[in-house]
């Protein structure tokens, strides 16, 4: 026995210090606004593409992305390789490589780092009003000439806008045949999932789709489980990220109230192991500082980056672009022998409405008990289910009144307490 803990011991040590050994990808999502598109409100006037490149550039320069991806380009190659040699392959830089232009309107499109990333492959996925495009890329590495490297998926969309009933269910029935497209092709591994959403509420069908683990074992994750009512909520102005304007002609005005732009990403991802790793805390709306709600983001003054970033990022988009960082290293492989025993993630919705949904990973299928206490310690609900892997959960919470709870979640060899909130 103290043999075997030696070595998950060894294994878990090991696999913490080489984490941080590897390549780091640095990835940005962005709704560029009509990037080369004049519209009867995006002119030449309030929309430059020219001076678009010129805060582009800015933005590019600071972060220094390896990924890429963006919504909202004019659906032209002339658009898509004006931006790569007017914004990124400039002033001495030369690595930055565009995928192939396709697409008919308002298009996705990814650049990246050739100097670390090579795009195997691409393809689409028929949603509307926009096609979702599939990006696969491989990482550069020594271990190349062996045959090895770690791929990296990006699914990236632009689903439809609108707050009306018939705009959810567009975006309900895109969700699908993204999660459709992932199961016939059994795609697997490391895939993040990225760009404007337009979900209001993370109650929306279509973004319970992209959470909602598929028959061959793929589900999507929020990297900093900002999962709640995040329209116009102060309790999520750090993940704000629309829009940047009060009032405009082009821009979007309202102030910072939406967290429309996300980067998803499946638990692979997340735990590092096929290869690859989210850097912890690494996840920011870019420029973002929690103060804007409702909002610009230049007033109050924003400190969060140097001026000029700031100033850029308010004259580019009525969006902001989402960033995080991934680390690369094989050596991350050894967590697939790591034991799942008491190693349970439970994630629970926060703050809850009418039920009480939760998700638990990384167990064997048993009987758990959940009970949930009021902040006096009295408890206040009690039940008993059937679990199993990477499935979610829903309790009733209509008997609760609002406040401060706390769910424990007890198995034959885990158990867990969590905070909940009640509104």
């Amino acid at each position: 026995m103290k043999k075997y803990l030696f070595t998950i011991a060894f294994f878990f040590l090991l696999s913490t210090r080489l984490v941080f050994a590897g390549d780091t990808i640095r990835v940005m999502q962005y709704n560029l606004l009509y990037y080369d598109m004049l519209t009867s409100f995006c002119t030449e006037e309030n929309n430059d593409v020219n001076q678009k490149n010129i805060n582009l550039n800015t933005i590019i320069d600071h972060y220094k992305p390896d990924i890429f991806t963006v919504n909202e380009l004019n659906a032209s190659p002339n658009s898509v390789s004006k931006l790569l040699n007017n914004a990124l392959n400039i002033d001495g830089v030369t690595h930055y490589k565009s995928a192939a232009f396709t697409g008919s309107y308002l298009i996705n499109m990814l650049y990246y780092n050739s100097d670390k990333l090579v795009l195997k492959h691409q393809s689409h996925i028929q949603t509307s009003p926009r096609q979702t495009d599939v990006y696969m890329l491989y990482h550069k590495s020594d271990n190349l000439i062996n045959g090895d490297t770690t791929f990296l998926t990006c699914l990236v969309t632009h689903l439809k806008a609108g707050n009306r009933p018939d705009n959810a269910n567009d975006r309900a029935v895109s969700a699908q045949q993204i999660m459709n497209y992932i199961k016939k092709r059994n795609l697997q591994g490391n895939i993040m999932l990225m760009g404007d959403f337009n979900v209001y509420t993370h109650e929306e069908l279509a973004f319970q789709r992209f959470l909602t683990q598929t028959s061959t074992g793929i589900r999507f994750h929020d990297p900093v489980d900002a999962i709640g009512q995040w329209h116009d909520n102060p309790l999520f102005s750090d993940y704000h990220t629309q829009s940047t304007h009060i009032s405009g002609d082009c821009f979007s005005g309202g102030g910072m109230d939406d967290r429309f732009d996300f980067i998803l990403t499946t638990t692979s991802l997340l735990k590092g192991t096929r290869g690859a790793k989210y850097v912890k805390d690494s996840y920011w709306a870019y420029g973002q500082d929690g103060n804007r709600l409702n909002k610009t983001l230049i007033f109050p003054t924003n400190y969060s980056l140097p001026p000029n970033v700031i100033d850029a990022l308010y004259n580019t988009s009525d969006h902001l672009p989402v960033t995080l960082n991934i680390n690369i290293d094989y050596n991350l492989y050894v967590n697939d022998y790591l034991p799942a025993y008491n190693r349970a993630s439970i994630k629970v919705i926060n703050p809850v409405s009418n039920s009480i949904d939760f998700w638990i990973e990384d167990i064997l299928p048993q009987n758990v008990s959940v009970s949930v206490f009021n902040s006096l310690g009295s408890v206040v609900m009690n039940n008993s289910l059937s679990v199993s892997n990477g499935n979610k959960y829903s309790l009733s919470a209509n008997r609760l009144v609002p406040g401060i709870y706390f769910i424990h979640i007890k198995g034959s060899d885990f158990q867990k307490v969590l905070r909940i909130v009640k509104q």
